[in-house]
Parts: structure tokens; sequence; C-alpha cells
């Protein structure tokens, strides 16, 4: 074995390579361990060739799209609430649909302004649109699917259940709504009378 003495300089370098490579003392203990050092020697004389493995692919949580809705649980609405607009509708639409081809329907003015929720509610309601919306059912049960499959959905976006519409105790209407707040997925209410934009869809089952 052929004697070799590291100079501080030597020492010096090696000790900025390891940090400059984001190598740690486990890293030069494997180096020292065996014939590991020869394999390095192999390398930098060009006798030995260096293949790099590929990083495996992860494989992407597979999230059932499903939406189940029990239309017979009784629904527990604020305690601020006067008056369920569309009782009617309570116990309608269907038990069993896929969240991924649901409408994500915007006002034409919706789409590049700001439209207020009564503009909103007013065309769904002229039009009959209302029974194809979503309601408060719908959107506990899409909160239940948590914040991956909301994300993969709706990401960035707040989602209203028009159905559900509801007065307070002072004449004021509100309705329900999902978004992403740290890191889960919230139901809130929002007050017709405030500000809609392109990133607040109505949610409609698909035709």
């Amino acid at each position: 074995m052929r004697e070799f003495i590291m100079s501080q300089g030597v020492g010096n370098k090696l000790e900025l390579a390891i940090g400059r490579n984001d190598g740690d003392a486990t890293h030069v203990e494997w180096l020292s361990s065996g014939n590991n050092f020869k394999s390095v020697i192999l390398l930098a004389s060009g006798q030995a060739e260096l293949v790099l493995k590929p990083k495996p692919t992860p494989v992407a949580e597979v999230i059932d799209s499903i939406i189940r809705v029990d239309r017979t649980a009784k629904l527990v609405y604020p305690d601020w609430a006067k008056e369920v607009l569309h009782p009617e509708l309570e116990n309608t639409g269907p038990s069993e649909y896929d969240g991924t081809k649901l409408t994500q329907f915007l006002l034409p003015k919706q789409k590049t302004n700001v439209v207020t929720g009564n503009q909103i509610y007013k065309h769904l309601e002229s039009n009959n649109m209302l029974p194809s919306c979503l309601g408060l059912h719908d959107l506990l049960e899409i909160q239940k699917k948590g914040i991956a499959f909301f994300r993969q959905n709706f990401n960035g976006k707040a989602i209203f259940g028009w159905r559900s519409v509801v007065r307070r105790r002072y004449g004021r209407l509100g309705v329900p709504y999902l978004y992403e707040d740290g890191g889960g997925v919230v139901l809130r209410w929002h007050w017709l009378d405030h500000s809609w934009d392109s990133f607040d869809p109505a949610l409609r089952f698909a035709s």
C-alpha cells in the first residue's frame, strides 16, 4: 500500500468540494470504506463511467371523484338564518354524480368584470336554473372529499351552492360556498349584495 499524506491545502480543497456538492460526514465515511475510493480513482482516470439511476416516477394519487349525497339527511343552517328560500329543492337532485364533470357557470359580464350576487341569483331564478345548481347538501359532501380533490377541480376558486339561498333575520340574503383556507376546505356564507368575479362560479350538474 502506497503511503499518502494529505497536506492542509489538499484537505481544504476536499472540504470545499464536499460542501459545494452538499456532502457531509456520512459521504466521507462511505468514501473511506472498502474499495469505494478506488471506484472514484477509476472514474477520474477514465477507466470507468458514471451511470445515473433514473428517479422513480411518483405515482399520482387516485382520488374518487364520485359525490354521494343523502338528500334525506336534515340540513343544519346557521342560527342567523330566518328562512330557507327554496326548501322544495332540498331533497331533490341526483344522489350520486361525478364531481369532475360539474359545470362552473358564470354570467357573461362576470367573466371579465364584477357583478353582485343579487344579479346572479335573479338570473338563475328567472331562467329556472336553480334546480340544476348544487346546494348545501352537495357542498358538504364535496368538502368531505378533502383538499386534494378541491385543488384538482376548483383550485383558486370559491364554488357556490345557489339552490340553498337563505334570508337573514333582517332581510339580507346569503348563499353557501366552499373555498381553500389554511390547507383545508372551508364552508362559508356570502351576502348577495357583495361582489362576485370570475373566480366565483355557480356549480351546476352536468346536463
